[in-house]
This record gives structure tokens, C-alpha cells and sequence, in this order.
């Protein structure tokens, strides 16, 4: 008797945990999806806690090798005092790289990136066309080489990277364009269709003290049509020409969360994963607000943005007939059960003062349809 209400209980209970299972697929499948997540990987309640996995970076700077009016061991003394784990110089046109400077210059000095505890990534600024910024790369352009050549030849290296420098010099909000025509829209579009992000991972949404305030709206018009198949992500740079650590240093930087802060594989990684995000300050000496945590609740459908200092989080998708970029929600927490947009990003606000303009930004989240 009792085996047989055991066996009946068992029944009931398989059949419960069937229907249970149905509902649960039923609601995975159905409605808005959460297909792309740029920071699913980070372990925010572990490493996180140590303050270097939040790595700071600087990744567009110029030196005297160039046209910057700083030697190369000054640049990189500017960003080690103000605590920046990872740099890269760019000069145009040529690679200054490794931290020997004096095999380039007798009057520069040498620096030793381990002993100072930062990242050196070998960078170069493709300048003959629309200017692109290449990292982890040796490749030198020829010149006036056609930019489809410079991006074939990143392409076929091994391990660099390059991204799209200051849009806003080139893409005007105000210009209408013909399908195709140079700088368009759809002009950056086809690009990104045909290198995928470990060749081309992003553009420039911030750069100097923001002087092309309207390139977070093209970011949202290359989104709406890229999402979420091909992500595209934002960066902040100083593209830093000065002599002076108080010219257009440190006002637009990038953290990345990474489990390793010595590896410069694991930086690479988050540039073509997207764990990292982009910060703006309009003060030299201002900390934009730095992003605790990302949480993703994929059953209750809801995004949640942990950060110190904010005053607001809004969460942004699409842009309206003017080109304005779309705030779709206000709070620290996303539901996206009805969400209907392809992707959203958020914009993390410790203020929104036009002289003490204080953000990070999230790289986009990607969503599909199930009907």
C-alpha cells in the first residue's frame, strides 16, 4: 500500500514538474528575448571587488613622434600618475611601440609598462581617409592608401584590432544623404556588414572634451539597423595631442572587467566582447561614475544597473525623425517583457550639468521577437 502511494505520488509529482517545464519553455520562447548581453560573462560579485579588474584605459593618444606636442615617456607618465592600467599610443601613421623610445629618439626615455603596472598596446591612427584608430597592431599604412586596403590588411592580422576615430569630423546630424553616398549612415553601415567585431568592433561615441557631441546619435542609427546579429560598441578617448596633463587628458576613458588585469589578451577580449563601458567628464579633475554591477534577470525579464554616484539611469534605443537619440525608460532597472526595440543601452548620470556633465554608457543590449 504504501509502495503504491509512493508510486502515485511520484506520478503526480512528474507530471507536475512537466507542466511546470512547459510553462517555463512557453515563457523563454515566447515574447521579447534577451539574446545579447555584453557583459554575461563578467563575474561581477567576484572579481569585481578588487579594484584592479576594473581596468582604466586610454586609447587614442598622440605624441611629439607625430603631431602631439608631448614626448612619448611624457604621455605615458600623464596617464600612470593619474592611474590608468592600460594605454595606447596612436600616433598617425606610425607605431610607437614598444616603450623603448630611445631606439626611436636619443632624447626620449624608455619605459618599462610592468614596472609601472599598465597594459602597452601597440596602436597606430590610419589617417589618409576617414581616420581609424588600430590597437594590437604593427600594420603602417601606405600613403594614401585606400581605407578598404588598411581594413584588409587589419583583417588579415592576426590579433589587431581598429575602429572607427571621431565620426562626428566626417558624419554631420544635419546633412541628408543618398543611400551609399561617403560618410553616410548607410556609408559606415556597410562597413561593419563586412568585417565582423574581432576586426572591427565599434566607433568612437566620445572623444576629447566631447567635440562631436552627435556621434552617440549615430552609434543609435547604426544600432537600429545592426542589432542584435552584429553589435557595435561605443568608445571614450582623450585622443590626447597636448604637453600639458591639463589639455584634453582625462575626459574620455573606457573601464573593462576583466579577470586579469596584467593580460592584455583578456583587454583584447573585452574590446570584441563588449565587457567594458565608456565614460565622459566634463572636469579634468572628475571621476565619471563607475558601474558596480550588472544584473540580468532572464525570467522576470528585467536588466538591473547597480552604480556609484548616479543620480539617474536612463536607458536609451533608437533615435525619432530628428535624429534625437530615444530614452525609453528612467530607473535602475530595465524591464524588457515588452520591450519591442531591437536593442537598448544605458546612460548612467552623476550629472547632467552642461559644465560638470558626469556619464558612462553601457554597451547595447541586443533583443529578438518570438511570437
Amino acid at each position: 500500500m504504501r509502495h503504491l502511494m509512493f508510486t502515485r505520488i511520484m506520478i503526480l509529482f512528474m507530471f507536475a514538474f512537466l507542466a511546470f517545464s512547459a510553462v517555463a519553455c512557453t515563457q523563454t520562447t515566447e515574447g521579447t528575448q534577451l539574446v545579447f548581453n555584453p557583459y554575461e560573462n563578467v563575474n561581477w560579485g567576484g572579481f569585481l571587488r578588487r579594484s584592479d579588474a576594473h581596468v582604466l584605459a586610454q586609447l587614442h593618444t598622440h605624441t611629439t613622434h607625430s603631431d602631439g606636442r608631448a614626448m612619448p615617456h611624457e604621455v605615458v607618465d600623464f596617464y600612470h600618475q593619474r592611474g590608468y592600467q592600460a594605454l595606447a599610443i596612436t600616433d598617425h601613421d606610425l607605431v610607437t611601440y614598444p616603450w623603448n623610445f630611445s631606439d626611436l629618439n636619443s632624447n626620449w626615455e624608455d619605459r618599462d609598462p610592468e614596472a609601472l603596472g599598465m597594459l602597452a598596446i601597440s596602436g597606430n591612427e590610419f589617417s589618409y581617409n576617414h581616420h581609424m584608430a588600430g590597437l594590437f597592431t604593427s600594420y603602417v599604412a601606405a600613403h594614401n592608401e585606400p581605407l578598404e586596403t588598411t581594413l584588409e590588411a587589419i583583417d588579415n592580422e592576426e590579433g589587431s584590432l581598429v575602429y572607427f576615430a571621431h565620426p562626428g569630423r566626417y558624419w554631420s546630424v544635419f546633412a541628408e544623404y543618398e543611400d551609399g553616398e561617403l560618410y553616410s549612415p548607410s556609408w559606415y553601415l556597410d562597413f561593419f556588414e563586412r568585417y565582423d567585431v574581432e576586426t572591427l568592433p565599434g566607433i568612437e561615441i566620445f572623444s576629447r572634451n566631447d567635440r562631436h557631441e552627435y556621434d552617440r546619435q549615430l552609434w543609435d542609427i547604426l544600432l537600429t539597423e545592426m542589432m542584435p546579429e552584429r553589435p557595435i560598441f561605443g568608445l571614450a578617448v582623450d585622443d590626447y595631442h597636448g604637453d600639458d596633463p591639463n589639455v584634453f587628458l582625462h575626459f574620455s576613458y573606457t573601464y573593462h572587467l576583466m579577470a586579469d588585469a596584467t593580460s592584455l589578451d583578456a583587454l583584447r577580449e573585452t574590446l570584441i566582447s563588449g565587457a567594458f563601458y565608456a565614460s565622459h567628464t566634463r572636469q579634468e579633475d572628475d571621476q565619471a561614475p563607475r558601474i558596480d554591477r550588472i544584473d540580468v534577470n532572464e525570467r522576470r525579464q528585467t536588466i538591473t544597473i547597480k552604480a556609484s554616484d548616479a543620480i539617474r539611469i536612463e536607458w536609451v534605443s533608437g533615435v525619432d525623425e530628428f535624429k534625437n537619440s530615444i530614452v525609453v525608460h528612467v530607473g535602475e532597472t530595465f524591464d524588457y517583457s515588452n520591450f519591442e526595440g531591437n536593442y537598448v543601452r544605458a546612460v548612467v548620470i552623476k550629472s547632467d550639468s552642461a559644465t560638470r556633465r558626469s556619464v558612462s554608457m553601457t554597451q547595447p543590449f541586443g533583443f529578438s521577437q518570438n511570437d
